[in-house]
């Protein structure tokens, strides 16, 4: 079973968080990458992987907050 690190399609979703210009798409995507941290979270991992994905799932709430911030719908 390929880690998180390990795939290239996995990647380009994280790419997509950012570079998604439609904020219903990077909701999409978002949510497929933070499905993705739960499921390395329930595989057997040491405990310095489990702190990175602590932080990166700290990171996607950081990108999240910042990108819709940024949204046209949400600039008035």
């Amino acid at each position: 079973m390929p880690t998180l690190e390990d795939s290239l399609e996995r990647y380009d979703l994280c790419r997509q968080v950012v570079a998604e210009p439609n904020p219903a798409r990077r909701a999409e995507v978002l949510s497929q990458v933070r499905s993705l941290i739960e499921e390395e979270r329930r595989r057997p991992q040491p405990p310095e992987t489990c702190s990175y994905l602590r932080v990166a799932e700290m990171v996607l709430d950081f990108l999240e907050e910042t990108l819709n911030s940024r949204s046209p719908e949400r600039i008035q």
